[in-house]
C-alpha cells in the first residue's frame, strides 16, 4: 500500500510538473527618443536603426517593414499586381521573316495538341523587341495584365515557329524568360527556365522536323535546310497563376541558442534601402513544449531621402 502511495504522489508531482507553463517575456524594445515626431521616429536614408533591448525573452524576431518583411503580409498567398512577361531571343541563318510569334492565353483547357491549335491565343508578338541576329536581344517588358482578370486567374505563354520549305530556315533561342507578379512592394516570379525547365509541352505540326527543346538557360528551335519541310512547332508553358506571392517573413534575433542578424542582448541594427514610412513589429515570445506567451511590439519609422 505505501508503495502505491509513493506511486500516486509521484504521479501528482509529474503531473504538476507538466502544467507549469511560462512567464510573459520582459523585454522592451524602443528607438531614440530624440528622433520621435508625433508617434513616429525619423532617420536619414543611410542611417543605421538602432532598436534598443531592456529585458529578457526567450525568443525575438522581427517583421521590420520593408519588402518580404511585412508583418501586414505575414499570411498572404495571393495579391494580383501586374502580369509581366521578358525574355531575351537570338536568331541566325538564313532570311526568312516572321518565323517567330509570341502568344500567351487565359483560356486553355488543356495541354493536348487540339485544345493547343484550337485556343483563343492573344498574338503579343508586336510587344516584345524580337532579334535580328545572333546577339541576345532583351524583349523589353511585355505587359500581360489585360489577360489577368482575377487574383486565381492563369496565363499560358507560347513560342510559335514557323519555317518555310526551299530556303534555310531560322534557328531561334530564347533566354532570360520571366514572368513576374509585379507589386508596389515587390516583384513575384511566377516562371522563369531554371525552375520551370520540366513544364514546357512541345508540338510538332506535321509533317515538321523542327523541334523546340527546353534547358534550364535557353528554349531552342533550329529550322531545317532548304530541302526541309515547312516546319510549324509549339512550345507552351506550364499555367501560370498569376496571383500567387509567397507570404513574408520574420527576420529571427534571439533565440535559445543566441543572437543572429546584428542583434544582441542590448539592441538590434537595421538599415532601411529606400526612403519610406514602415512598421516594425517585433514578436517577443517564451515558450515551452506545451505553452507560448508572446508580447507584439510596433514601432513606427519615417525614412527619408
Amino acid at each position: 500500500m505505501k508503495i502505491l502511495y509513493a506511486f500516486l504522489a509521484g504521479l501528482s508531482l509529474l503531473t504538476a510538473c507538466t502544467k507549469l507553463g511560462t512567464t510573459m517575456p520582459g523585454l522592451k524594445v524602443s528607438l531614440d527618443p530624440s528622433r520621435k515626431v508625433a508617434d513616429t521616429f525619423t532617420y536619414a536614408l543611410g542611417d543605421t536603426t538602432k532598436f534598443l533591448f531592456s529585458g529578457t525573452a526567450g525568443n525575438v524576431v522581427v517583421y521590420t517593414g520593408d519588402s518580404t518583411h511585412n508583418y501586414d503580409y505575414a499570411n498572404r498567398s495571393l495579391a494580383l499586381g501586374a502580369t509581366q512577361l521578358s525574355f531575351s531571343s537570338a536568331e541566325q541563318y538564313g532570311t526568312q521573316t516572321n518565323t517567330l510569334q509570341v502568344l500567351a492565353t487565359d483560356q486553355l483547357p488543356g495541354l493536348d495538341s487540339v485544345s493547343v491549335l484550337n485556343a483563343s491565343w492573344t498574338d503579343i508578338t508586336s510587344k516584345a523587341v524580337l532579334a535580328t541576329t545572333t546577339t541576345a536581344t532583351a524583349s523589353g517588358i511585355v505587359d500581360l495584365s489585360g489577360l489577368v482578370t482575377g487574383v486565381n486567374d492563369s496565363i499560358f505563354v507560347a513560342f510559335k515557329y514557323t519555317g518555310a520549305g526551299g530556303a534555310t530556315q531560322r534557328t531561334w533561342t530564347i533566354t532570360n524568360f520571366v514572368v513576374n507578379n509585379v507589386l508596389p512592394d515587390i516583384h513575384y516570379p511566377l516562371s522563369n527556365l531554371s525552375t520551370d525547365v520540366n513544364y514546357w509541352t512541345k508540338y510538332k505540326i506535321a509533317p515538321s522536323t523542327a523541334a523546340w527543346t527546353a534547358t534550364t538557360s535557353a528554349l531552342a528551335i533550329t529550322g531545317g535546310a532548304a530541302t526541309a519541310p515547312n516546319n510549324t512547332s509549339w512550345i507552351v508553358s506550364k499555367p501560370i497563376y498569376a496571383g500567387r506571392v509567397a507570404p513574408d517573413v520574420s527576420i529571427p534575433l534571439i533565440n535559445i541558442n543566441g543572437f543572429t542578424n546584428n542583434a544582441s542582448a542590448t539592441g538590434y541594427n537595421y538599415i532601411y534601402a529606400k526612403a519610406g514610412t514602415y512598421k516594425a513589429v517585433f514578436l517577443v515570445f517564451n515558450n515551452t513544449a506545451q505553452e507560448q506567451k508572446t508580447s507584439v511590439q510596433e514601432l513606427y519609422i519615417k525614412v527619408t531621402p
